[in-house]
């Protein structure tokens, strides 16, 4: 792929197909940025993946022409991919001072040392060909931004992650005339979130939201146990002030929320009134109606706060009849069967569970149909790209981006690694050009092995998951040809070895019926052999089909 002077390509890396893995390079003939780098946490079929991330290769073979990374916020799919880009490139990151602080966070953990630029509310920063302009939006998370992008073909606005509340509630609003000024001499290319493209109407606001805890917190006669998204510092100071307007108490259990409220407290974006903050080991000192927790766990992590109480595991707290759980937040689609099970599970042990489908408790940090149409009238852009979703999403935004004015074919839906280039307009009014497109496959992340887990990998790991697996042990005496130790076998997630001894026994004498039949010449043979017919003989017997690993070894 060949930039002209003067020309921009935009590259999307990921996060045009998904919801997640977030990452966009704008590109001329010198010059790369990237916009934003996150990540995406596996789906239940990538047995032991730890994360994933996208595929920088192609924009790491000019890396020279990268100068800097541009993050809208600090959430995992637009921050998370960082520590394994940045080990390869030398180059700034910026951000608002709360986004650039989970970031430390993030890359302390790993020993990784950054040049992180933090930005104010609607300042200009140039970047080598590039100008950017950081508009404040409203999202479930705090001093996140849109960027007004000059270029050298024009203007492009990315919204990143946003809502327009409509009743602002502290200052956190999408500052919506600030992007119609940016706006006013024509905007080339419009790049906004997809997410919430089928809600219709207007996202609930966290007015309504604070006006529905107040409700719960006023009638509530026990202990209130809170879980939320540890980064939604916004609904933290809305818990927080109701506790305090109540007369509660508020104890936090789990790390994140720790490290969160600290990190929003050091930098004056929490405030928390004296005298309501307490250990989490002194609520039993307390009246149940004083008490509020704070804990981790909305997704129905098995190690989190919240897990462990429904299990009764917890070291401080035990939930009993009277107790009122709120969880204040969305239950991510791969995440409900794990949700639902702590929910049952704390029914069993007597409290009242109220969520978003029962109770309005979480406001969605993505706009609404309505909200989009309001962006796309704002703006009034040239061409419009949809960007963070699933396809449908995006096919359903580019439709509302033609029904606000839009020329059907100046709205693009692409994916992950289809580039389209802007033409220059130095030598007339400036198109498009659809580039070949790049290999976008997603890198798996496990442990610190990164890429090496590939297709192949994951098919054995699902057999392994869904047929388990039997070893043969067998040793043979190299020189004499016989059988100095087994056959042994030993089958791990495959029977229950003390009700299936005789089937076992069985398989020793397949074993031993092909040792007699091969010999001891040919080890790799034997092998073989064992493994096709043991196969056949666990398919025959019990209809399952194990991993068969023969250990058959000369000495």
């Amino acid at each position: 792929m060949t930039i002209a002077p003067g020309e921009l390509t935009i590259h999307p890396l990921g996060g045009l197909g998904e919801i997640g893995l977030n990452c966009m390079a704008l590109r001329t003939a010198d010059a790369t940025v990237l916009v934003d780098c996150g990540l995406m946490f596996p789906e239940d079929y990538l047995f032991g993946v730890d994360v994933v991330i996208p595929r920088f290769e192609h924009i790491l073979e000019e890396r020279e022409k990268i100068k800097a990374v541009v993050l809208t916020h600090g959430h995992e799919d637009h921050i998370g991919a960082l520590p394994w880009l940045l080990p390869h490139v030398d180059v700034p990151v910026y951000g608002s001072d709360f986004t650039l602080a989970l970031v430390n966070n993030k890359l302390t953990e790993r020993c990784i040392e950054a040049d992180l630029r933090p930005v104010k509310d609607n300042e200009r920063v140039e970047i080598g060909p590039f100008a950017f302009n950081f508009f404040p939006v409203c999202h479930s998370i705090i001093k996140g931004h849109a960027l007004g992008i000059e270029t050298p073909v024009g203007r492009i606005i990315h919204t990143g992650d946003f809502k327009i509340d409509r009743n602002p509630l502290d200052g956190h609003a999408t500052d919506i005339e600030a992007i119609r000024r940016f706006s006013e001499p024509g905007v080339k290319l419009l790049m906004s979130d997809s997410t919430n493209v089928e809600r219709d109407g207007f996202a609930l606001t966290e007015r309504e939201i604070k006006a529905s805890l107040r409700e719960i917190f006023d009638k509530a006669r026990g202990r209130i146990i809170v879980t939320l998204f540890s980064s939604h510092i916004q609904r933290l100071q809305e818990i927080f002030d109701l506790a305090a307007a109540c007369g509660r108490k508020v104890a936090i259990s789990g790390k994140s929320l720790v490290r969160n409220i600290e990190l929003a407290r050091e930098l004056g974006y929490l405030r928390i009134p004296g005298g309501t903050l307490v250990e989490v080991e002194e609520i039993g000192s307390l009246l149940d109606e004083q008490v509020v927790l704070l804990v981790t766990g909305s997704q129905g992590e098995p190690l989190a706060a919240l897990s462990r109480m429904s299990l009764d595991e917890h070291r401080y707290v035990r939930v009993k009849k009277g107790d009122l759980v709120l969880l204040s937040s969305r239950f991510i689609p791969g995440n409900i069967q794990a949700i639902t099970k702590v929910i049952n599970r704390l029914y069993k042990l007597g409290a009242e569970v109220l969520y978003e489908k029962v109770q309005a408790i979480h406001a969605s940090g993505h706009a609404h149909r309505e909200e989009l149409r309001i962006m796309l009238e704002t703006v009034r852009p040239k061409y419009f790209v949809p960007v963070h979703g699933e396809y449908r999403h995006l096919v359903k935004h580019s439709r509302l981006a033609v029904e606000c004015g839009v020329a059907p074919e100046r709205a693009l839906v692409l994916e992950d690694g289809q580039p389209v280039t802007f033409l220059s307009q130095q030598d007339g009014p400036g198109g498009i050009r659809l580039e070949e497109a790049v290999p976008a496959e997603r890198i798996l992340v496990d442990g610190k092995g990164v890429g090496d887990v590939g297709q192949s990998v994951l098919k054995e790991r699902q057999l392994l998951a869904g047929e388990g697996m039997v070893v043969v042990l067998l040793v043979v005496d190299q020189d004499t040809g016989e059988i100095t130790l087994g056959p042994d076998i030993v089958s791990k997630g495959f029977i229950f070895e003390q009700q299936y001894a005789h089937l076992l026994e069985d398989a020793k004498c397949v074993v031993i019926e092909e040792f007699e039949d091969v010999g001891a010449a040919n080890l790799k043979r034997l092998k073989e052999r064992v493994r096709g017919s043991l196969r056949r003989f666990f398919r025959r017997v019990l209809e399952r089909d194990p991993v068969v690993v023969p250990l058959i070894i000369a000495v």
